[in-house]
């Protein structure tokens, strides 16, 4: 059976990295689900927006994995993977701008500290960009891409020998 799924893998690498990257979807909406409610109330919609992505995304990127046609892989891999760009950028601002709302235009060394901590994490949303490049850029033809499943191959030295010196005729440097 796992000889099987490796096979699979090392046929279908763009596939089998996308099947990798679907649970960092899930794992993604979940910490900002965390971050964004836990203990807090629900005053702003937006903030589901990530979350609903994770949850759709995985979802979609497993299905499209499955069949064979290469169009929907390619097309979904893109709207998925742009949508995830999108979504940390502009979650990256939205951050930054509560980060400045915290400050309020004092940037002491007291004041940056007190606004990191209670200001949203400033570079999480850009997990959802860094996985959605991923996948933006994973159905590309320019992108070489081969998974080696299994044992490493074997080197060969060729014909030449090595030789060892004794100690004292080896040089030092």
């Amino acid at each position: 059976m796992l000889g099987r799924l490796l096979l699979w893998a090392r046929r279908h690498s763009r596939r089998a990295v996308a099947l990798a990257l679907a649970p960092g979807l899930v794992a993604l909406a979940f910490d900002a689900a965390i971050a964004h409610w836990a203990g807090k109330d629900f005053d702003n919609r937006l903030q589901a927006v990530p979350v609903v992505y994770g949850v759709v995304g995985f979802v979609l990127m497993t299905l499209v994995c499955i069949p064979r046609s290469r169009a929907l892989f390619a097309w979904t891999a893109r709207l998925v993977g742009g949508a995830g760009v999108v979504i940390g950028l502009v979650g990256t601002v939205v951050h930054l701008r509560a980060l400045f709302e915290e400050l309020q235009g004092q940037y002491t060394a007291g004041s940056l500290e007190g606004a990191f901590s209670v200001a949203p994490p400033l570079l999480a949303p850009l997990g959802f960009a860094g996985v959605g490049a991923v996948l933006f850029l994973l159905p590309s033809a320019r992108l070489l891409l081969r998974l080696r499943v299994g044992s490493p191959p074997r080197v060969s030295t060729g014909s030449a020998e090595v030789i060892e010196l004794p100690r004292d005729q080896r040089r030092a440097g």
